[in-house]
């Protein structure tokens, strides 16, 4: 007899183990009750040695009690982090436990070592059995949640006497394992360890022996692979008379526009982006279906010699695993706006080992202090450009490019290079970055007036020179990402001040380029709006917003989404079966 699942079901069971993720980042909505008791069946389902059955499970739900179990964790994580070196206790402490306290629901697995008595099958040759049986619950509970759409995080630092002290544990039952439960805010594409580069999955080929121990097992591998990650960004559907190389600007749009059911003008600046990224991406319809965001990364002498920003020069490094580990601002509004993210590093001061979300394009570990000398050699200016280029080009299938930037210092940089490229007063240029004070702002023109001087820069330098002396590694590589999605025929949607000094910089290369930009937001950097002036830019947002990263042009991202659907899904008077206003059947 066959006794194979159909295959539908076989292979939804390979897909659930592969994608059971550790989730740490939880949304608010409680687990309805029948759900909860239908994954603890699901666990108690489990086998056990001799059938002991030695788990219980205490679901924890008092705010009180979830902060005691938080405190505990902080303390132990604390601990465990000073152990390591710089690199690896880093990488550590992304390692969120703020689940803790956000999972609606907490639940303590513990294991009962006297269930059954000392005779129970199995427990008088191999004591351990019971636990080996509690975490096959475990794993039966995690595989349930995951085919329901809930998220688990197994927090396995712990003390096990603070933990008998919170939950009141008789001596025998020992706890094995504190369970984070509820809907994620998202499942991650690839472990979070993997992804911060504190370990990769170790090949099955190198595990497996034969007959004895470290005996390799020759026999050919199985064919199953098991499932490849896939990307989070969608391939663009194809429609049929897309392309509109041959026709005027705005030719392909004006039509259908006036043959839709809304009165005129009444779409206001969308309408106009809609042409906009029509005429960029030179189809009469535009897509958005695979938008990517690119943060670029570097380090800059100028803020480890001069102490100009708010925060220490270590904040990039500290930022740069914020986002590989989706714990950012940016990385929020990406899931949101259905985005793929990738970071490039650019010239971080810091070596981040094997960390699988990153770029690795870095020129050098920081720029020099480019108020004593060029803060790039013009080799790393070119191979910066070079980089972003590269950057852009492993974007897969991006229709939309968003930038965004991460570099303690970088608004000392970029208010450098608008210095020397635009005819405006020092004053009207320099800002205060990360909310730096009026001593350390008085600095910063100091030094950045002086810069100018020392490397003899004006607004008919040539710009690759200017960005070559006052710039920094990831204000390069945007330059190159852009110029390569403007040749792409891409839009790029720029996010504040930072990400506009580089496309300033990239129109003065090609002046071509101003056409294919966006502008998500202006920021209160007082350059700002002196750059989407100069580029004849406005922007979609106009809230404040300062924080860089990509942030603002991912929360602008929706509108050009919008926008794009405006053209593709709208149906005209005729398809909708509208009647026509008056003035377009001749009356007035």
């Amino acid at each position: 007899m066959d006794y194979r699942f159909d295959d539908a079901s076989r292979e939804a069971v390979y897909q659930v183990i592969s994608d059971r993720r550790d989730v740490r980042s939880f949304l608010p909505d409680d687990v309805p009750e029948d759900l909860l008791w239908r994954i603890l069946e699901a666990a108690h389902q489990a086998p056990s040695v001799g059938f002991m059955q030695p788990w219980n499970f205490i679901v924890v739900r008092h705010p009180d009690k979830k902060r005691l179990v938080y405190e505990h964790f902080l303390a132990v994580n604390t601990q465990a982090a000073d152990v390591y070196d710089e690199e690896r206790a880093r990488a550590y402490r992304t390692l969120k436990l703020q689940g803790i306290l956000d999972a609606p629901l907490g639940l303590l697995v513990t294991c009962d070592r006297e269930r059954g008595g000392p005779h129970v099958l199995g427990r008088a040759t191999t004591r351990d059995t019971d636990l080996y049986s509690t975490c096959l619950a475990i794993q039966n509970l995690w595989l349930a949640a995951r085919a329901e759409g809930l998220g688990v995080g197994w927090m396995s630092l712990m003390e096990e006497s603070a933990i008998r002290d919170i939950f009141g544990l008789p001596p025998a039952v020992v706890p094995v394992a504190y369970l984070c439960l509820g809907f994620p805010v998202e499942l991650p594409d690839a472990p979070l360890l993997g992804r911060v580069g504190w370990r990769e999955r170790l090949p099955l080929t190198g595990l497996v022996y034969t007959d004895r121990w470290a005996n390799p097992y020759t026999t050919p591998g199985s064919p199953y692979r098991g499932s490849e990650v896939q990307s989070p960004v969608r391939q663009p559907d194809p429609y049929p008379g897309d392309d509109v190389s041959e026709l005027s600007p705005d030719e392909s749009l004006i039509g259908r526009f006036e043959r839709m059911p809304v009165p005129k003008g009444a779409l206001g600046r969308i309408e106009a982006l809609t042409k906009q990224l029509a005429r960029i991406q030179k189809r009469a319809r535009p897509t958005c279906q695979a938008p990517w965001i690119a943060v670029f990364a570097g380090d800059h002498g100028i803020a480890r010699n001069h102490a100009l920003s708010a925060y220490a020069p270590s904040a990039t490094t500290l930022m740069v695993y914020r986002f590989l580990s989706d714990g950012s601002v940016v990385n929020a509004f990406a899931r949101q706006a259905g985005a793929g993210l990738v970071v490039a590093d650019l010239g971080v001061d810091h070596h981040f080992g094997e960390a699988r979300a990153l770029i690795r394009a870095k020129i050098r570990a920081g720029t020099r202090d480019f108020s004593a000398e060029e803060a790039m050699t013009p080799v790393e200016c070119q191979d910066a450009l070079l980089a972003g280029r590269q950057v852009f080009a492993q974007l897969r299938d991006c229709d939309v490019l968003v930038l965004g930037e991460m570099g303690i210092g970088n608004s000392t940089a970029a208010a450098a290079i608008c210095a020397a490229l635009l005819a405006q007063p020092l004053e009207e240029l320099v800002g205060r970055g990360t909310g730096i004070g009026d001593d350390t702002l008085s600095r910063k023109k100091v030094l950045i007036q002086g810069a100018i001087a020392l490397h003899c820069l004006s607004p008919t330098t040539c710009p690759q020179r200017v960005l070559q002396c006052v710039g920094g590694y990831e204000i390069a590589g945007m330059v190159g990402a852009i110029l390569a999605a403007s040749e792409a025929n891409c839009p790029v949607l720029l996010d504040g001040f930072i990400t506009g000094v580089a496309a300033l910089v990239a129109a003065r290369i090609n002046p071509l380029v101003k056409h294919h930009l966006i502008a998500g937001s202006c920021s209160p950097e007082p350059a700002h709006a002196s750059i989407l002036r100069a580029l004849a830019l406005e922007p979609l947002l106009d809230l404040g917003l300062r924080l860089g990263e990509g942030s603002a042009a991912a929360l602008a991202l929706p509108l050009v989404q919008n926008a794009c659907r405006l053209a593709r899904e709208v149906s005209t008077y005729e398809e909708a079966n509208v009647s026509e206003p008056y003035s377009l059947k001749g009356r007035q």
